[in-house]
């Protein structure tokens, strides 16, 4: 496997996978021996989920939040020095890492780190609830992040956060996480609305819908949306508002379900990747205990990336991954722990 790279972009080559990734624009290609074939998984994670702080001192302590943070449980954040040991055993084939973080404060490194992976060809990208956003910390972001997301968790704190990040430095990669459930569907519409109507929203790229997983905080409170007329009519909204949308990995067969029947469906199937867990992507922890992705943390077995010696062969190709790389694919990238069947 060949990998080149210079300021603009990284390139992998090799006999059944190869990409092309451009670090100013984020454009990412990926195809096996020739263009129209799709590799099954990378032999390194081309994203690393890197969770940098865990605990009891976020300010949005949402009800829905899959990793339960908030409350009065003890923080932990990792270490530069531990996010450095970790970030050059994957650091090869990476081209991005999306930072796991509870406050912008919470882990003091946090831009140190991001500062770190950039240094080093890597492009940091993160979410966040908005709600300590600060002219300071929009600057920084748009120097160093490739893109950044808000939760919207305080509407109006939220905007303002996402105002901050699309005047400095005219961030374009500024985008709204919005975590969707059954309880939070309704409110979806209003936040389409917003956009085409709040000035502090002029500059968003799109709006990412997330799929709600029954895990965390509240669990029996929260529904996933599964039903694909709800999810169309959503999408539907979303273009005759004339606002860009788009949704994680998790919600990526119901989109497919939604467009087959357009008539640029090959077209939009290109920008849609089902669960690309431990094919493409790798979740570790604030411990430095790898898992395929932080939904399944606890469920299964974690692998030690922290203390490991060879990340391809311990962690990657070991016996663990594969054992979850088959069920994943015999499943066809549909989830295999979570029940996110399609309802027509």
């Amino acid at each position: 496997m060949i990998i080149a790279e210079n300021d603009i972009e990284k390139i992998c080559r090799s006999k059944n996978y190869n990409y092309n990734f451009n670090k100013k624009t984020g454009f990412f290609a990926r195809w096996g021996k020739t263009l129209e074939d799709d590799p099954e998984y990378a032999p390194m994670p081309e994203i690393m989920d890197l969770e940098i702080s865990q605990g009891g001192n976020c300010l949005g302590n949402c009800r829905w939040c899959y990793k339960s943070n908030g409350g009065d449980q003890p923080t932990h954040n990792m270490s530069f020095e531990e996010f450095k040991i970790i970030f050059h055993k994957i650091k090869r084939n990476l081209g991005q890492i999306a930072f796991g973080i509870m406050n912008i404060s919470t882990n003091s490194d946090f831009f140190k780190m991001m500062r770190y992976a950039k240094e080093h060809g890597v492009i940091p990208n993160y979410t966040c609830h908005g709600l300590d956003v600060t002219y300071e910390v929009a600057k920084e972001t748009a120097e160093l992040c490739g893109a950044v997301a808000v939760s919207i968790v305080n509407k109006e704190k939220s905007y303002d956060a996402i105002e901050k990040f699309s005047i400095v430095n005219n961030m374009k990669q500024c985008n709204i996480h919005y975590v969707l459930c059954e309880e939070s569907y309704d409110r979806a519409f209003e936040i389409i609305d917003d956009i085409s109507t709040d000035t502090r929203l002029k500059n968003l790229n799109a709006v990412v819908f997330l799929q709600y997983k029954n895990r965390g905080k509240n669990p029996d409170l929260f529904h996933s949306v599964l039903n694909i007329e709800k999810y169309k009519k959503l999408i539907n909204y979303c273009q005759e508002k004339k606002v860009n949308c788009g949704f994680d990995s998790c919600s990526a067969n119901l989109y497919l379900e939604t467009i087959k029947d357009s008539p640029n469906r090959k077209q939009l199937e290109m920008y849609a990747d089902p669960c690309e867990s431990e094919l493409f992507s790798f979740y570790i922890n604030c411990f430095g205990v790898g898992f395929p992705c932080s939904f399944v943390e606890g469920i299964e077995p974690g692998l030690d990336v922290l203390h490991c010696n060879n990340f391809k062969k311990e962690i990657w190709d070991s016996e663990v991954s594969k054992k979850w790389r088959k069920k994943l694919l015999d499943n066809k990238r549909n989830c295999p722990i979570y029940n996110l069947e399609i309802r027509k």
